[in-house]
């Protein structure tokens, strides 16, 4: 038998998660293990299907304790037999006793920038790389392998140059976004994808209580650039800024 685990705190009370069925349909409960909790359900040897129920199952059961106290989540799918999960809590109580500290009070909320003007000048460029290689072959049709060798490394140094555009444009948006919501977030784990057309993902820690500021932070942001679409959500359970399956 092994214990799926949905999330670790140091005070968290059996009456939080009372009658609340997790993964798979199995009944969850409260694991004390010393100063540190697990919420937890019973399973045999039996894998645990990757299904949007039970995705959806994991996060009903993190939101729960999430209504009542800030965990530490561990991220979907995670099975340990019961000494095992004791032996890792007792060999890092420290640090998580800390990591615990650390986001207690507060949730992730959760912001994406996706940018219209670098998608549609990946596009450009794209049309523009295609007519200028048309050009090129009808130009060098027949002439020396040289010739469509210097076309080659012409459209490669244009795609360069595009690229570091993008990334520099990209980089610029989140160092903005950071700017924006300095003070209302503790924490931010940022990622940045140029080529892709969401160019910004942030995740930010905030204090329940700055929740409202924060959203109100985000929602000026479209004021002032117009051009840029924001997909923002949360809270959630600060599955970012948990660092458990590390250690």
């Amino acid at each position: 038998m092994s214990l799926y685990v949905y999330c670790l705190s140091d005070e968290l009370e059996a009456a939080t998660i009372e009658g609340l069925t997790g993964v798979g349909g199995a009944a969850v409960r409260v694991l004390s293990l010393g100063g540190i909790a697990a919420v937890v359900s019973e399973f045999e040897d039996e894998s645990i299907a990757v299904t949007s129920e039970n995705v959806r199952a994991h996060n009903r059961v993190n939101s729960q304790v999430l209504a009542a106290l800030t965990p530490l989540p561990f991220r979907f799918g995670t099975r340990v037999a019961e000494s095992r999960l004791a032996e890792y809590v007792a060999a890092n109580e420290g640090s998580l006793v800390a990591s615990l500290a650390r986001v207690r009070g507060c949730v992730e909320m959760s912001v994406k920038i996706r940018d219209g003007a670098l998608k549609a000048k990946g596009k450009r460029q794209k049309a523009k790389e295609e007519s200028e290689e048309a050009a090129g072959e009808d130009a060098f049709e027949g002439s020396a392998r040289g010739g469509r060798g210097t076309e080659f490394l012409l459209a490669k140094q244009r795609e360069i140059l595009g690229d570091e555009a993008s990334r520099l444009r990209a980089e610029e948006l989140a160092a903005w976004l950071a700017s924006r919501v300095a003070g209302a977030a503790r924490e931010s784990d940022v990622r940045v994808r140029p080529s892709e057309s969401l160019v910004v993902r942030a995740a930010h820690l905030v204090e329940r209580a700055r929740v409202e500021e924060y959203r109100e932070r985000v929602r000026s942001l479209s004021e002032e650039r117009r051009s840029l679409q924001f997909l923002t959500s949360g809270p959630w359970p600060p599955y970012s800024f948990s660092d458990i399956e590390r250690r």
